[in-house]
């Protein structure tokens, strides 16, 4: 069937011409945009303090390659920061000095080596322990 002069293949052929041009255009637009955009940090939650305490928490993530609040699991943090009766865990629950940092961290040291309960995962409870004792290190304990 021809309209206007246009054989019955020339619109498939079009179509899927036109579709993989857009389709490179697509990403390499994407490309330049993902090139462009800083580059996220893998650890989604990120805690609030002093310039001194932040120092030591990238220190320890980095030695450690441990991310203390991962999507999947319930933090030890968290669970002091519930227990506190505080609603969620916010993030400065470090405080904002090096002194309300450590014990924070102390406390937290306590519950993962005295749990109330045994851990639902312990390979993660060890994780954040190490983290936790890393952290610690780099404060100055």
């Amino acid at each position: 069937m021809n309209v206007n002069g246009i054989g019955a293949g020339y619109a498939v052929a079009g179509y899927e011409t036109r579709k993989a041009e857009r389709n490179a255009a697509g990403r390499n637009f994407a490309d330049a945009i993902n090139k462009a955009a800083p580059k996220k940090e893998t650890n989604a939650f990120r805690p609030e303090s002093s310039d001194e305490v932040m120092q030591a928490w990238d220190k320890a993530l980095a030695e450690t390659g441990v991310n203390p609040f991962p999507m999947n699991r319930i933090s030890t943090a968290l669970v002091l920061h519930v227990e506190s009766g505080q609603q969620g865990l916010s993030s400065t629950f470090l405080g904002d000095s090096t002194g309300s940092a450590k014990s924070m961290a102390e406390k937290i040291i306590h519950r993962l080596e005295n749990p109330l309960t045994p851990a639902a995962n312990p390979d993660f409870a060890g994780q954040e322990l190490m983290f936790y004792k890393k952290f610690l290190e780099f404060l100055g304990w």
